[in-house]
């Protein structure tokens, strides 16, 4: 973990303590904005402390720049220390626990003594929550789940969490001049929102270098555990625990290794079926003629475990030309959980995906105003500097006192200030939005006349996250009737490996969705990614538009969209489907069709 990503978990955790302290409010704000600030990778925070500059960085005031210099000085932070010493350390933990806030670990430690996640664990069973004000049995059951979900959420770790990592650990095996080509495998290729371990594919130039390879990345910077070093194999955990294997193929069999290690599982079932319905066979190795393969490779003692055959394959050097000689389109990775991607690539009707490249704007972000660290202004130059045609500004409503939310009245200058910077920002359209919460009877919390003055309006559930199936499905219904509801921001509320969020009636929403023209969010904030991927593909095919949103609270947020669009490319999502990969004209048009039904 870097200087940088280890300041950002400081200040978070800084903000935790506060908050069950239930301290300082205007502080523990203060500090997740920090903490926000230092997400952003392009940040050297160790160059800026030598320069004196930390405190210009958006987001970080004096009093955090102090605590940031003392610790790259040092090593610690003496008000950190203290701070953490203030309160039992078991109760970060809890905090973890899915539904779990610091009110209620807060109340839990200084009413029941409970200091640890085994503790609760321990009253819940002997019943000793009873009569605790504020937890009922329906609050305990929830409780109960979450420790549950906790304790199985440590043996998958999601996709955000390790995804700079599993970046840093290929672009650092790219680099090594004796390595022809590498790629990530397995589950985070075909990006699934939760991984269990990490799979490297890599080639080398010399098939004597691929030892030296393995132990170069068995030694590498981070490297907590070595499982296993071979000639062509390693493997290795990560502190913090994550396990990653490294495989070094020769460059004549990369693809078809690739395209083994990525699975999935059902996919490649499938896929091998196919081959020997046309009298051929593959393996990690390639695809190959299945008699030639009999006489030469089954016989034993000829190969040992490990070194590649000695036939030629009819395919073995790319995935694409494994698809090819099987007469199927190359199927993306993404699309490969045996989800009827078999038929569609047999029949050449695989959709054309959504890319990164096909995102004209951003519909769903915050800024100072609200709870994010960045101006209006610095948001809209970083959005036009990664191309973007338009940006909305949508700062949370006044039902979000912890995110600084905005009431009636400051919204009205908000929207004036967001105009003042669209005159003032050449090259990109600035809109004026809002994230409007949707109550928990499915009201909104502005009047209609208010919501009459925004070019866009994202309606969100924040709160009353475990209202029954059926009540919470009106009430998102309730909401995507409102003619200024543009689009449900993460409908769900939920957050992986944390809480599950709305139990909706998926198939009501998608539905209801599609006929009041609201469009449903893709939210590519981590932990978020909702919709999921599995209910994206039922609102696409029920013929709903969507939008990939950032939900960025910094200028580096507003770059993290990657996570959201391999989501889409998961739901089978074409550029089409897209709110925002339209012209601004198709959006504008768009928010007048709904607003004409009022």
């Amino acid at each position: 973990m870097s200087v940088r990503q280890t300041l950002e978990a400081m200040f978070s955790t800084a903000a935790s303590v506060l908050d069950i302290k239930g301290e300082n409010r205007f502080k523990a704000v203060a500090f997740q904005r920090v903490a926000r600030a230092l997400e952003d990778p392009s940040i050297d925070i160790e160059t800026a402390h030598k320069a004196g500059t930390i405190d210009k960085i958006p987001g970080i005031g004096a009093s955090s720049a102090k605590m940031i210099a003392e610790f790259i000085d040092t090593g610690k932070s003496s008000d950190f220390d203290e701070l953490l010493a203030s309160i039992p350390k078991g109760l970060l933990e809890m905090l973890r626990i899915p539904g779990l806030g610091p009110k209620t670990v807060a109340l839990l430690w200084k009413e029941r003594g409970i200091e640890s996640v085994a503790a609760l664990s321990s009253a819940i069973d002997a019943g000793q929550l009873a009569g605790l004000k504020g937890v009922g049995e329906k609050k305990i059951a929830a409780i109960k789940d979450g420790i549950s979900m906790l304790a199985t959420a440590g043996l998958r770790r999601g996709i955000g969490d390790i995804h700079e990592l599993a970046l840093s650990l290929r672009d650092g095996l790219a680099a090594d001049a004796r390595v022809s080509r590498v790629e990530l495998a397995g589950s985070f290729r075909r990006g699934r929102e939760t991984i269990g371990d990490l799979d490297l594919i890599a080639s080398v130039k010399k098939p004597a270098d691929a030892h030296d390879v393995v132990q170069a990345f068995t030694t590498a910077q981070g490297v907590e555990k070595v499982l296993g070093s071979g000639s062509t194999k390693g493997s290795v955990v990560m502190a913090g625990g994550l396990q990653v294997d490294l495989r070094v193929v020769p460059e004549i069999n990369f693809g078809a290794a690739l395209m083994y290690f990525t699975g999935s599982k059902e996919h490649n079932v499938r896929v091998r079926s196919l081959a020997q319905e046309k009298g051929m066979t593959l393996s990690e190795w390639g695809l190959y003629d299945e008699k030639k393969w009999d006489a030469t490779e089954r016989k034993p003692g000829e190969r040992k475990p490990g070194e590649p055959p000695t036939l030629d394959a009819v395919a073995s050097k790319s995935e694409k030309e494994i698809y090819d000689a099987l007469g199927m389109s190359f199927v993306e990775p993404e699309l490969r959980e045996d989800r009827g991607e078999m038929t569609a690539a047999l029949s050449k009707k695989l959709p054309r995906l959504v890319t990164r490249s096909d995102i004209k704007g951003e519909l769903h972000c915050h800024t100072t105003a609200s709870d994010g660290v960045n101006s209006i202004v610095e948001m809209a130059e970083e959005a036009k500097r990664l191309g973007y045609a338009y940006i909305v500004i949508t700062d949370h409503s006044k039902s979000q006192p912890i995110a600084n939310g905005l009431s009636a009245e400051r919204l009205v200058r908000h929207i004036a200030e967001i105009r003042k910077a669209a005159n003032q920002v050449k090259g990109i359209a600035i809109l004026a939005g809002s994230e409007v919460d949707i109550l928990a009877d499915g009201s909104l919390d502005y009047e209609d006349a208010l919501l009459a003055e925004l070019d866009w309006v994202v309606a969100s559930p924040h709160s009353s996250l475990k209202q029954e199936a059926s009540k919470a499905t009106d009430r998102i219904r309730l909401a995507m009737d409102n003619p200024f509801v543009n689009v449900i921001g993460h409908p769900t509320g939920r957050l992986i490996n944390a809480r599950n969020g709305l139990p909706l009636e998926i198939s009501s929403i998608v539905k209801h969705a599609a006929e009041t023209g609201t469009a449903l969010e893709i939210n590519a904030g981590w932990p978020r990614l909702d919709l999921s991927d599995v209910n994206a593909r039922v609102a696409i095919e029920s013929g709903c538009m969507l939008t990939i949103d950032t939900d960025a609270h910094s200028i580096a947020g507003l770059s993290e969209i990657d996570l959201g669009i391999i989501t889409a490319r998961r739901a089978w999502a074409t550029p089409e489907r897209i709110l925002n990969c339209q012209p601004l004209e198709v959006v504008r048009k768009w928010v007048k069709a709904k607003r004409s039904r009022a």
